[in-house]
């Protein structure tokens, strides 16, 4: 897992210990045991998203974040305030984590991650609102994000699929 300075404060407050798919909304999850498939182009995205008909993209990676991103369901959760900001950080790492376990199925070199961002919007800017997409790391493309410090104005999460255990 890597972060941005923003995210760390904010995993500091909220934490990760615990997580599990029902936290996820019921229509995320049903995304994510969809599963995964190939495109003609090499992107590797969820199938209950894929769109027909496809593109233009201008290279792989931004094929995968186009079909793949997502904002997370808000409506049920609090306008503001701390247990907004930890069930909407929690709800994205259990659906990133519910999609990304399934990517095995795929028997893909290409490692896929989850960037999960939380930031402001809205009139005032006071308005928080996540959002979860899922990129792989092709040779010869750029990164979805290189560095996640550049997100000054939100905060940034990567969880790579190696390393993360079963449920």
């Amino acid at each position: 897992m890597e972060t941005n300075r923003s995210m760390a404060r904010l995993l500091g407050r909220v934490g990760m210990e615990g997580i599990t798919p029902d936290e996820a909304p019921a229509a995320f999850l049903r995304i994510a045991e969809c599963g995964w498939e190939v495109t003609p182009g090499g992107a590797h995205v969820l199938s209950a998203l894929k769109s027909a008909p496809p593109g233009p993209f201008s290279d792989v990676v931004h094929e995968e974040y186009t079909v793949n991103g997502r904002g997370m369901t808000d409506h049920d959760l609090p306008a503001s305030g701390e247990e907004r900001e930890s069930r909407l950080l929690r709800r994205c790492v259990a659906y990133a984590r519910s999609a990304l376990v399934r990517t095995d199925a795929l028997r893909s070199t290409v490692e896929i991650s989850a960037y999960i961002s939380l930031s402001y919007g809205g009139l005032a800017d006071d308005h928080l609102t996540a959002h979860v997409t899922f990129c792989g790391d092709h040779p010869g493309v750029p990164p979805y994000a290189a560095d996640l410090e550049a997100f000054g104005y939100e905060s940034i999460l990567r969880l790579r699929r190696a390393g993360l255990r079963p449920w």
